[in-house]
């Protein structure tokens, strides 16, 4: 009996021996098959066996490639193509902290002029001026008939054979600098447009008017996405009521200095919205005010009204577009310019757009008559004019 039971327990032995290395076995071909697929030594590197985060951090240069077929090893790839040794002629194509900082767009850069120009208006004056119950000051149109944007604006003289260029620059009044550079280094030919959050009102606006600029008020639509860019509270939204759009448009034209109008800015806009729309525009006319359409859509455009004094802007000229871009919409601009006569162009304020047309603005050609020009190359005849050269009513 007892010679059973022994033989029984060598046998219990040899299966829990056995059962261990099956599942010994069997755990290590899991370790095997959960471990991650590494392409190269560097990755390997890069994680722990636990496939935790990286215990290294490998920085090679951007133009090293590594083929996932390759055989070849970083070491060997790397004794086969050596660090060159710099030398004078490729120190030269290096560049410094400095020359980087020198290559970021700067409207601070501009350069200070001075232009002689005195405007008819520079402030607001008081008959063109209606106070609300509650002390909001609006602009309005006169018992004799003048109005705002007539009056706060000013007519420059063009020679028959050169092209007339208006430029607005847009959403101003968040940094002082750039509205007190742009007024001192652009001709007084040049409208400015402040967005409607702006603090220090008078100041921006007797800063740009006292240096010949006519002056606008931005008007924006709510935002085709709130999640990305929020307008604001002023934002006309077609989903409110119309007094309160009226409010919000009341809120932005009550300033404290002479605006000639408004430019209203793309946003969340559809035919649908044209019965609100309309009454906003009449308020708008009948307050002799200027209205610029500078949405991507023709909704504004469709809508009629009589004896509003308008224009739809040629060329938008976008915050998100890139340097590329932006020199495209130039060049549209002067075809266009050609082509019509006529171009106005709606920019927002990135300096890089700025700077581009300061640049753009220089390359002009001088206004010659039409016997001067014949001994003149006159590769540019444009004209730098006010916004409200542009409109008829």
């Amino acid at each position: 009996m007892a010679k059973n039971l022994e033989k029984y327990d060598k046998l219990v032995i040899v299966v829990i021996i056995i059962i261990s290395l099956v599942l010994g076995v069997g755990y290590w071909f899991a370790q095997q098959k959960s471990e991650p697929v590494y392409l190269s030594k560097i990755d390997r590197l890069m994680f722990d066996k636990n496939n935790k985060s990286p215990a290294y951090v490998l920085t090679l240069p951007d133009k090293l490639e590594f083929s996932q077929n390759s055989e070849e090893s970083t070491d060997d790839f790397f004794e086969k193509n050596p660090e060159p040794t710099r030398t004078e002629e490729n120190l030269e194509l290096s560049f410094s902290l400095e020359d980087l900082i020198n290559k970021v767009p700067n409207v601070g850069k501009l350069p200070n002029k001075s232009y002689h120009i005195e405007m008819k208006n520079q402030d607001i004056l008081p008959n063109l001026t209606e106070i609300l119950p509650n002390n909001m000051i609006l602009p309005k149109k006169g018992n004799d008939g003048r109005r705002p944007w007539i009056e706060y604006g000013y007519t420059v003289n063009t020679l028959p054979n050169f092209k007339k260029i208006a430029i607005i620059i847009c959403n101003l009044g968040f940094d002082p600098m750039p509205i007190n550079k742009i007024s001192s280094a652009f001709p007084p030919e040049l409208s400015v447009s402040f967005h409607p959050y702006l603090t220090n009102a008078q100041n921006h606006l007797t800063t740009a008017r006292s240096k010949g600029h006519e002056t606008y008020m931005d008007a924006p639509l709510a935002s085709h996405d709130f999640t990305k860019e929020d307008t604001g509270p002023l934002a006309l939204n077609f989903n409110e009521e119309y007094d309160e759009n009226l409010s919000r448009l009341h809120k932005i034209i009550a300033q404290p200095g002479a605006i000639g109008g408004i430019i209203i800015r793309d946003g969340a806009v559809s035919p649908q919205d044209e019965p609100v729309l309309k009454m906003l525009l009449e308020d708008i006319r009948n307050r002799g005010l200027l209205m610029i359409d500078a949405t991507l859509s023709n909704v504004i455009s469709d809508i009629k009204i009589d004896n509003l004094a308008r224009r739809k802007a040629d060329i938008l000229i976008t915050k998100d577009m890139s340097s590329d871009e932006i020199d495209e919409q130039i060049k549209k601009a002067e075809n266009m310019a050609f082509d019509k006569g006529q171009v106005l162009i709606i920019t927002d304020d990135k300096p890089l757009t700025i700077i581009k047309l300061y640049d753009w603005i220089q390359s002009f050609s001088p206004q010659l008559s039409y016997e001067e020009s014949k001994a003149v190359d006159i590769t540019k005849p444009f004209a730098l004019v006010p916004a409200s050269n542009l409109v008829v009513e």
